[in-house]
């Protein structure tokens, strides 16, 4: 009996070209599912750009143009190095998508309603003179752990460890170069330890690679923290629902974008299959 199978790759940013990285992934994929059609299996191969968040916001602003102008640019240029490749996804979408949008939006609330999402107001860094909060890649300083200089403000490009921006030291904006002050926000928070019994029952089922599982017992072992996913405008992504000026982050949305592209490509065959009927 034919197998029905489901395969992704990991969404290209949406920022900058592809790269060699990009299309050995995608070329080994493409191969891959080559193989199951011609073995008979009904095998769909979905993808698309990772488009939210503040490297996007920062290469808009140097190329003077809008974020959504961007990823219209960049999502061309990605469909033309895939076909120049051979690369053939059966749907290559967006993650700035309505499809996108609703089903972040739906999950939200539907974990809202469950209770597992709380409000808390939390300090961030904040820039006076470009009138906006500093999160992730829009604030640098020196390293809380190794000490190196000039890094972002969520990760650490030497010693590959993760801090808050409010952990830098001698922080300054990146934009302007400013000093930052701490100003107050309430942010949305995620609770993973409401689904800790659920995500370790799924492991123990043998649904990941050994060597995930493992990877995945570390942050079980350290405990399971809340999660921040809110980002305070001005920021390119989703608007959080019942909100002015605040967005998900990036990646609340951008593991939906799979499901995105998948809805899309079922809506766009059901289209096809009605129009085909006498």
């Amino acid at each position: 009996m034919p197998r029905k199978i489901v395969v992704t790759s990991a969404l290209p940013y949406a920022n900058t070209p592809i790269h060699i990285g990009h299309i050995v992934e995608y070329g080994q994929t493409d191969i891959w599912v080559r193989f199951q059609k011609l073995c008979g299996n009904h095998c769909l191969y979905f993808c698309a750009d990772d488009t939210h968040g503040t490297p996007v916001m920062i290469s808009a602003r140097n190329a003077g143009i809008k974020p959504e102008e961007l990823i219209q640019k960049v999502h061309a240029d990605h469909l033309k190095d895939f076909e120049g490749f051979y690369i053939g996804f059966d749907n290559y979408y967006s993650t700035h998508s309505p499809e996108n949008k609703k089903l972040s939006e739906g999950i939200f609330n539907s974990l809202n309603q469950a209770g597992s999402i709380v409000k808390r107001t939390i300090e961030q860094t904040y820039c006076e003179k470009c009138k906006m909060f500093l999160p992730d890649r829009y604030i640098r300083g020196t390293c809380p752990r190794c000490k190196a200089l000039d890094q972002y403000g969520d990760s650490c490009e030497v010693c590959s460890g993760t801090h808050n921006p409010t952990e830098l030291i001698d922080p300054r904006c990146a934009n302007c170069g400013s000093p930052p002050v701490r100003k107050q926000s309430e942010h949305y928070f995620f609770k993973l330890t409401d689904y800790e019994k659920r995500l370790k029952d799924l492991i123990a089922a043998g649904y990941t690679q050994q060597s995930v599982a493992n990877k995945l017992d570390e942050w079980f072992s350290t405990g399971l923290r809340d999660w921040d996913i809110t980002r305070d405008g001005p920021y390119f992504g989703f608007k959080i629902p019942g909100e002015e000026d605040k967005y998900f982050y990036v990646w609340l949305d951008a593991p939906i974008g799979y499901m995105a592209s998948a809805k899309n490509y079922c809506e766009k065959s059901r289209f096809r299959h009605n129009m085909e009927q006498p």
